[in-house]
């Protein structure tokens, strides 16, 4: 293989399918995953050796689908694989005689994924995926808002119809991507991706259900602590003013991110982060806002102040891992001149050889609000900026959940996930059971059974039970 056709493949495909987050790499083949921080490395390809066996199919269900490597595989290696799921399922709700009634439900996701060590010193990735689907009620609920948990905005709705939250048709798109190199205790990254921090699913600061966003990122890491400075950008779904295009472009703000942890003994980790954003279109200021520095009519940037410390306690018992966790986040209110609680939440997360047990309970306060904050006299006050991305919290997707999740492999192929969650929208649960076929894409076959109450809230649709079943490779659950 020359020596150019790498850097092509490599610069055609990251500019074509940016990246996901899969791990960090202490040598280039084995994966070691990210550090509790939630801290996404730059070093986090997952690449495997190719087998050697003597026949195709055993080594087509060990290898990458296409490796694009160099011989020896010591200074370029670039590998794409599928990334899809196709499933088909079945949700029963009751009608007004106790009866229940069936409907059909599916959802089809495919695109590709590829990943790459450039000279031995470059790391870059990219996903690209297309994803259709007659969602399942709770997820309806969000695609009815044109949106998508994990993936942003989104279209709804097919032929006229399927736009109800029981019927919701839609069809959306999403990439990853980042390229990036560490030198020694130096190292840089950009791209386009969600920095989740923290050890859960939620967060006080950035969540692992964020959309994607482009950043541009600066670390320096030692033997115990690392230090991470990065800019990135959020989009609305507010519309700017019209301009000479068509459809006038959706709003943006753009926000700064300072995050240190720091090793204390064995036990403890403590991570300290520190957020500044600010939207890049202009407001004008109410009357009474004098004391606020403001005149009527006069025009001023949104701003929001949020900081905040993440603790984790490490014990090791045996061959168990235990994590216990603790976040907090706090905002500055222009308008009331003080400090309110933004988002707590907290967790527990046990993880042994072959199983895998997190508890976690997270809550939002009414300072998220970017446009209900008030003065002294009541009256209405000044904008912060929106902590979302494509109209998608950055930091929980509900206002108050608390859930239980449970990951088991049994033997080398099968795998068992349960799921309990309890919601401000809904309560319900998630069996799922999984035979893997192919462990480094992963492909597995799929089958699973749910129960969901929407109704807790008055939702306009009642209890349903679900079972689905199918085939998936690289694709995680939504919830």
């Amino acid at each position: 293989m020359t020596q150019s056709l790498p850097f092509y493949l490599a610069s055609v495909i990251f500019f074509c399918l940016p990246a996901m987050v899969s791990g960090q790499t202490d040598t280039w083949w084995k994966l070691r995953n990210a550090d509790s921080t939630g801290f996404v490395p730059i070093q986090r390809s997952k690449l495997t050796e190719p087998s050697d066996a003597s026949t195709w199919w055993k080594r087509t269900l060990h290898n990458h689908l296409f490796d694009f490597s160099d011989d020896d595989r010591t200074q370029t290696l670039i590998v794409v694989d599928p990334v899809l799921q196709a499933h088909i399922g079945s949700i029963r709700t009751k009608s007004e005689g106790g009866s229940r009634q069936a409907q059909t439900w599916w959802d089809n996701i495919r695109g590709a994924r590829f990943q790459g060590i450039i000279e031995g010193k470059w790391q870059l990735g990219g996903e690209l995926l297309e994803r259709q689907g007659l969602a399942e009620p709770l997820l309806g609920h969000w695609a009815t808002q044109y949106r998508i948990p994990g993936w942003g905005r989104s279209k709804l709705g097919k032929d006229g119809g399927y736009n109800t939250v029981d019927e919701a048709y839609f069809d959306v798109m999403f990439a990853r991507g980042w390229v990036g190199r560490q030198h020694e205790v130096w190292g840089w990254d950009a791209g386009i991706d969600a920095l989740h921090i923290g050890a859960g699913r939620s967060s006080a600061f950035l969540s692992r259900q964020a959309v994607p966003a482009p950043y541009l990122r600066l670390t320096h890491q030692g033997a115990r602590h690392r230090t991470s400075l990065w800019s990135t950008r959020w989009m609305s779904t507010r519309r700017g003013i019209s301009g000479e295009t068509a459809e006038s472009l959706l709003e943006r703000s753009r926000a700064l991110f300072f995050a240190h942890h720091q090793s204390i003994g064995p036990h403890i980790v403590l991570q300290g982060i520190y957020n500044f954003s600010w939207e890049t279109v202009k407001q004008e200021a109410a009357g009474g806002w004098e004391t606020l520095g403001l005149e009527e009519g006069e025009m001023y940037t949104p701003t929001r102040h949020v900081a905040g410390l993440d603790f984790q306690f490490h014990q090791r018992i045996a061959s168990v891992q235990l994590i216990a966790y603790a976040q907090q986040s706090m905002t500055w209110l222009e308008s009331t001149r003080s400090i309110q609680a933004l988002t707590r939440v907290i967790g527990i997360n046990a993880q042994g050889d072959r199983w895998m047990v997190r508890a976690e309970w997270a809550e939002c306060e009414s300072s998220h609000c970017r446009d209900c904050h008030t003065i002294e006299d009541g009256s209405s006050g000044l904008i912060q900026t929106e902590l979302s991305n494509a109209g998608m919290s950055l930091h929980s997707l509900w206002r108050e959940s608390a859930h239980i999740e449970t990951r088991i492999r049994f033997g080398e192929r099968w795998m068992l996930r349960t799921m309990v969650e309890n919601n401000n929208f809904a309560s319900g649960w998630n069996v799922d059971a999984f035979f893997e076929l192919q462990p480094i894409w992963p492909l597995r076959l799929w089958v699973g059974i749910g129960q969901k109450s929407p109704e807790l809230l008055g939702a306009p649709f009642e209890d349903y039970a679900s079972i689905r079943a199918g085939v998936h490779a690289g694709v995680l659950h939504w919830n």
